[in-house]
């Protein structure tokens, strides 16, 4: 009977050499991802930063924060806000028109920017989107269209 019980065992071992090799290579890999890099993509980049900026304007917006703000060209106030919401290393520059597309913070004084304007130029990535604003109540409608461009830095 010994010899019989011997020959059931070495089934037994390769099924446990089997789960410790398994446990062993998904061990490896987990690993090795912990130090693989994605490259970065222009494309993501780009989007990635479109979807910040719009987020951040629409939930200040959504606060009722941008608007008065805004249409009480309170630039400095406007720059304040954003360089809180936005992250660190993401330099901003907002610019505000009237329907006629006159630009309303062209003075040196109030423009709305973070970064020097050298961040801009010598930029790989530059997302830029267009956020509008209808109006506060005691305007009226007096749509105010904001182009918002962003990099990192």
């Amino acid at each position: 009977m010994t010899i019989r019980n011997l020959r059931n065992t070495k089934g037994q071992m390769r099924i446990i050499e089997t789960i410790l090799a398994s446990f062993i290579i998904v061990a490896a890999l987990s690993f090795v991802s912990i130090f693989a890099l994605s490259p970065s993509s222009p494309g993501y980049e780009m989007t990635d930063l479109e979807k910040m900026g719009y987020s951040a304007l629409h939930d200040l917006d959504q606060q009722e924060l941008l608007a008065p703000l805004v249409y009480g060209q309170n630039w400095s106030d406007i720059r304040t806000l954003l360089k809180i919401t936005m992250p660190n290393d993401v330099f901003f520059n907002l610019t505000v028109y009237n329907t006629n597309g006159v630009m309303l913070n062209a003075a040196s004084g109030s423009q709305v920017i973070y970064g020097d304007s050298a961040t801009f130029s010598d930029a790989k990535n530059v997302a830029s989107l267009t956020y509008c604003l209808v109006g506060v109540p005691e305007t009226g409608y007096d749509p105010r269209i904001l182009v918002f461009a962003l990099t990192r830095g």
